[in-house]
């Protein structure tokens, strides 16, 4: 005898950004929707990409009418048990596309899943998560942060359930490779070449190590999004030459493989919306020691995977010493980083799986 509608499992709906740009948030949906995949379940999912890192009108229209979209197929009949919905959050603007959505579900009354992927309105005051919340007080949130869930709730008051799921829960560890020695302290970003992220700093570390006699290579794995992120792009390459390596976007099999070919990543970044980045536990799969900015919450995951440089102390200074005093070491360094990464992976056991139960309804 077929069930009931009531009887049948949820339709798990994954709703934020999937296709371009590519950024953290993205990657984290991809990786959750083929986590679903992988177990064999039954989903949806509803793009809000924009399409374009470019902000303008196409870059708006492309916005709202994605949103419009997702919001008529929430309201469309499926005949099957009422959805859940998981939602990634914006972390600006782009808020008022998640209240509306979140007011359909509300309206219809299903069940959500709030997905935190920015510190800027944990650290500072959001009228609009205040509505956000009001309108939805019965959602359940998820945070890659202890601290970070810690943060939101003494700010906006407890709200709802919340699951803590690190990032390193959505990166695969890479195969162990030997490393030949060539003389040369390789560097790695991988990010946005912008301001923010810290692509000056990240220079500046190269620039650092050279003046101190320390053959060095910078290779940079992104694209600059301002004209004057360019500008200090080309300033770089004229005066480096063939230590600065730009490899442009990197995916896949190339993006694995710029990672194993490093000796450290550099992380400088100061950028608003930080949490605790894909970036440092990606580098920590490879066996990668990460040099970070202590900024927003990324050393939780990096802890003893690294160095964690204070933000009011020069980023190119203090990691050019620690790389000087550590290349008798940097095996060690090496074995240390890849721990990390296994320890924080751990720590997320168990998490994905009460996701997984909560988006086909067998939790609450």
């Amino acid at each position: 005898m077929i069930g009931s509608q009531e009887d049948r499992p949820s339709i798990p709906v994954l709703i934020g950004p999937f296709s371009g740009p590519v950024h953290g948030v993205s990657v984290i949906n991809n990786a959750l929707a083929a986590l679903l995949h992988e177990r064999g379940l039954v989903f949806r999912t509803l793009d809000l990409s924009p399409g374009r890192w470019r902000r303008g009108l196409t870059y708006h229209l492309t916005r709202a009418m994605r949103t419009m979209r997702a919001g008529l197929s929430m309201l469309a009949p499926t005949g099957v048990r009422p959805s859940r919905y998981i939602m990634s959050l914006d972390g600006g603007g782009g808020l008022a596309y998640n209240i509306m959505l979140a007011l359909i579900a509300r309206v219809m009354g299903r069940d959500q899943t709030f997905y935190h992927h920015s510190s800027r309105y944990v650290l500072s005051d959001s009228s609009a998560i205040r509505l956000l919340l009001r309108l939805c007080p019965k959602a359940s949130h998820i945070f890659c942060s202890q601290k970070m869930a810690e943060l939101f709730w003494e700010r906006y008051g407890h709200h709802g359930s919340t699951v803590i799921i690190n990032n390193a829960a959505w990166i695969t560890p890479l195969p162990s490779v030997s490393h030949p020695e060539t003389g040369r302290v390789r560097l790695g970003f991988l990010g946005a070449l912008t301001a923010d992220k810290g692509v000056g700093r990240a220079i500046d570390t190269l620039r650092m190590l050279l003046a101190r006699g320390i053959a060095a290579d910078l290779a940079l794995a992104g694209v600059p999004v301002t004209e004057g992120d360019r500008a200090l792009l080309d300033r770089a390459k004229a005066e480096f030459g063939p230590s600065l390596i730009d490899h442009g976007v990197l995916s896949g099999q190339s993006k694995r493989n710029f990672l194993l070919e490093l000796d450290y990543l550099l992380f400088p970044s100061l950028y608003a919306h930080e949490t605790q980045s894909l970036v440092v536990p990606e580098a920590l799969a490879a066996s990668v020691p990460v040099i970070a900015i202590d900024h927003r919450f990324v050393g939780e995951i990096l802890g003893d995977g690294g160095l964690l440089i204070p933000s009011h102390q020069s980023f190119g200074e203090k990691a050019a010493d620690w790389i000087s005093m550590g290349q008798a070491i940097h095996g060690q360094r090496r074995a240390q980083a890849r721990r990390q990464f296994e320890t924080e992976r751990l720590r997320a056991s168990g998490q994905l799986d009460r996701l997984v139960d909560w988006g086909l309804g067998k939790s609450s």
